[in-house]
């Protein structure tokens, strides 16, 4: 199905139903709704913009979900965001520790080097994440998580031309408490949580949150006999201490630690190159077909619904990580003075060796250790009169080690250090007009450096020559020691105009991702540095509260995107290797024009029942695209960048006898999206379906919450995803011209969650 033969239909029948509500609330206020639900309309407070605002006074588009949101057990990761808010694809990145690929109105990265920085920024607890590795988390003890659409450079972190999410974890009560939850859910799939408070004196807390997440693979494996035991096997122990230091200082310390030791599935599916050299060893298990990976695996478990997998061996992607953070607050009276530092430390190990075919064909294990500090200072003004202002110092120092063998040889790493300062201030120039006005002046230098070696070589060979800088040997193929440097100006001004029940704000802005060179390059060619890519996003927007009963926004924006980074992955007897193995290229070379419209609406209908609906809509194209002197503009997809998402939900509360009861539901969905390939050689006849197809998702849960006789609070949450599709879809497609291969998400999951409170 594609969802845009249905979009006239669909936004004929919500811009009718909007507008007859819209009139109703505007002409009889609340008629809908008593007043006393009217008032106990829950007011959504964001920090969008490094300060607390009602979402409806913020001009910048984002979205925000609650702590009650995400106990529904529909949201389980990060990446399941992207069922609620318009225009945001997210999936998991299969070959990064806990890595997640993110599209914002189809701006994206979808590879795991952290030589490349992500288009779209994630900060936890105020400290943004300098790659795309470890944040597709496990939500847990999650008070808030916000969604920023388009360029956030002037405040957020840096390379966030896409977007940011901004995930906020719950404060210590300062009060004895604790909160227990068990999970039984499907696939053997356990999940133990506990958060336990304690008050230390009348000015501080500590709080101490425990996880402890085991899942059985949900994909049969064909070749093995089994579904793979501790598939999913996370545990992770958070320490938050919260402290008035005096009566104008707050501090807050938190300490935590990740053990993620799960496993991925993989498929491989047909190659776009001919004859298919990656695939050959397979040949005695595919008697029909033996030189296409697709006949070993992909097409079978498509014919399963993708309930069935064929690795002879499963991917496993380990993640371990502990980090620090803290973050002071000076209140100055009429100004607040706060630092966020932040200190990571993880390391992540990758083994894949069937890449989703019943044999071992090319095994590759990959070793990286990644350490990030930040540190962030803000002044944040709190004036009565019309003049706000927030100013800033950021500072990042972020380096990596791998070390890749005993096929793909090479070891690699980088130090970027990174320096900003940045400032948005606004102004009221009357009652109805306001002006901001927002500038981030950025520098950084990457050294970064390559040695690929002559012969195949052990991973713990690899690990001795960085010890010792002994050159092997077989000598290197390749040798690389590169500076990058750069710095750039980020802008954002936005004029406002409000009005009794709303406002209506436009703004322009741009922003930047960093060039440096591709982690993964084999030669002089492939290691060559690629630039800076810019864009520059125009947006207008309408903040609508027509009456106590509805909420109304709709957001329209359009993109230039300039310099366009592009890695293309190609077999590898372009750069002198072996066909079996890869090339990727890091080129500036494509152009591309982004518009859109976002749609976002809660109505409440009584005081029991409200809806809400997310409506995005995307229209991308590449304007040009020079590969090698060609054009290939005109044929080139623009990756993750769904025309149509959508989301429809409800919530209905119901007062029993012994207890409060909450239904929800979700009918969300997105248009089909391109995976990655080749495009100026690909085979659209005959290559690999790198088409992640349209889908739509029924999700359901039911929580019943109740108190004790002395007070304490017991939950039981029943949920349901996807529920009207049984097995599996594939999420992330990848052509790299020597082999294909896709990772499959799973569909309806079912589970019961049971809490405890005092």
């Amino acid at each position: 199905m594609q969802f845009t033969k249905k979009l006239p239909k669909l936004l004929a029948g919500f811009a009718a139903f909007a507008f007859v509500v819209s009139m109703i609330g505007t002409h009889t206020s609340l008629s809908l709704v008593s007043k006393a639900q009217a008032q106990a309309t829950d007011e959504i407070i964001v920090t969008a913009r490094k300060r607390s605002e009602s979402i409806q006074d913020v001009p910048v588009a984002v979205s925000a979900l609650t702590a009650a949101q995400l106990q529904k057990g529909n949201i389980p990761m990060t990446q399941d965001l992207g069922k609620l808010v318009p225009n945001v694809a997210l999936h998991d990145m299969a070959y990064a520790g806990a890595g997640l690929s993110a599209s914002i109105r189809g701006l994206n990265y979808d590879d795991t080097e952290k030589s490349n920085d992500p288009a779209v920024g994630v900060t936890v607890d105020g400290v943004f994440a300098a790659n795309n590795g470890g944040v597709n988390l496990d939500l847990f003890d999650v008070e808030s998580i916000e969604v920023l659409r388009g360029p956030q450079g002037t405040l957020y972190g840096r390379n966030t031309i896409g977007g940011v999410i901004n995930i906020n974890r719950s404060k210590p009560t300062r009060e004895l408490g604790a909160k227990f939850q068990i999970g039984v859910e499907e696939d053997n799939t356990k999940d133990l949580q506990a958060v336990v408070n304690f008050p230390i004196g009348d000015r501080a807390g500590l709080k101490i949150a425990v996880r402890d997440l085991n899942a059985d693979n949900w994909m049969y494996n064909v070749t093995t006999g089994r579904n793979d035991s501790d598939f999913k096997d996370v545990q992770s122990h958070s320490i938050r201490l919260n402290a008035d230091v005096t009566d104008n200082i707050t501090v807050d310390f938190i300490y935590d630690e990740v053990d993620d030791k799960s496993q991925r599935n993989n498929l491989a599916i047909t190659s776009n190159t001919l004859p298919f050299t990656f695939c050959t060893g397979i040949g005695a298990a595919v008697a029909a077909d033996p030189l296409k990976c697709a006949s070993a695996s992909g097409d079978l478990s498509a014919a399963n619904d993708y309930s069935t997998t064929y690795d002879a061996a499963p991917f496993g992607m380990t993640y371990e990580t502990e980090n620090l953070s803290l973050n002071v607050d000076i209140d100055l009276g009429n100004h607040t003075l706060k630092s966020i530092t932040g200190d990571q430390d993880s390391f992540e190990q990758m083994i894949i060796s069937s890449w989703g075919s019943p044999t071992i064909v090319f095994p590759v294990t990959r070793n990286i250790g990644f350490e990030q500090f930040s540190q962030e200072f803000q002044l944040l003004s709190d004036f009565d009169g019309p003049l706000s202002y927030v100013l800033g110092y950021y500072f990042l120092d972020a380096s990596f080690d791998q070390e890749s063998g005993p096929v793909q040889n090479f070891v690699s790493g980088q130090e970027l250090e990174a320096t900003a300062i940045f400032g948005e201030v606004s102004y009221d120039i009357d009652e109805e007009w306001s002006v901001t006005l927002g500038l981030r002046y950025t520098e950084e230098e990457k050294d970064f450096f390559v040695r690929n070696f002559a012969g195949a070589t052990a991973v713990a060979d690899k690990f001795a020559f960085q010890g010792s800088g002994t050159i092997p040997a077989a000598g290197f193929a390749n040798a690389v020691n590169e500076i990058y440097e750069d710095d750039y100006i980020q802008h954002r001004f936005i004029v406002e105009r409000n009005f009794d029940n709303g406002m209506v704000y436009a703004s322009v802005s741009n922003g930047f991702r960093s060039g440096g060179i591709f982690a993964r390059c084999t030669d002089p060619v492939t290691c060559a540095p690629f630039g800076t890519e810019e864009v520059i996003n125009y947006e207008a927007g309408l903040r609508l509260e027509p009456s106590d009963a509805l909420v109304f926004n709709v957001t329209a924006f359009m993109a230039d995107y300039k310099d366009k980074q592009e890695q293309v992955t190609t077999n590898g007897v372009v750069c002198g290797n072996l066909a079996t193995a890869t090339c990727t290229f890091s080129l500036n070379a494509a152009e591309v024009s982004i518009s859109g419209l976002e749609i976002e609406s809660r109505y409440y209908a009584t005081e029991n029942l409200s809806l809400n609906t997310a409506i995005g809509i995307l229209d991308s194209d590449y304007d040009s695209y020079d590969d090698g002197g060609v054009d290939i503009s005109d044929i080139a997809k623009l990756r993750m960048a769904p025309e149509v998402t959508f989301n429809f939900g409800f919530d209905y509360d119901v007062n029993l006898a012994g207890g409060d009861l909450t239904v929800s539901g979700s009918y969300s969905g997105r248009d089909s999206y391109w995976g990655q390939a080749n495009w100026k050689t690909f085979n659209f006849a005959q290559g690999p379906n790198i088409e992640v197809d349209s889908y739509e998702s029924l999700d359901l849960s039911a929580t019943f919450r109740a108190e004790t006789s002395n007070g304490n609070q017991i939950r039981v949450t029943v949920f349901g995803n996807d529920i009207l599709e049984e097995g599996g879809r594939i999420a992330r497609p990848f052509d790299a011209g020597a082999f294909a291969f896709a990772a499959p998400a799973k569909r309806q999951h079912f589970g019961m969650k049971i809490g405890y409170e005092f």
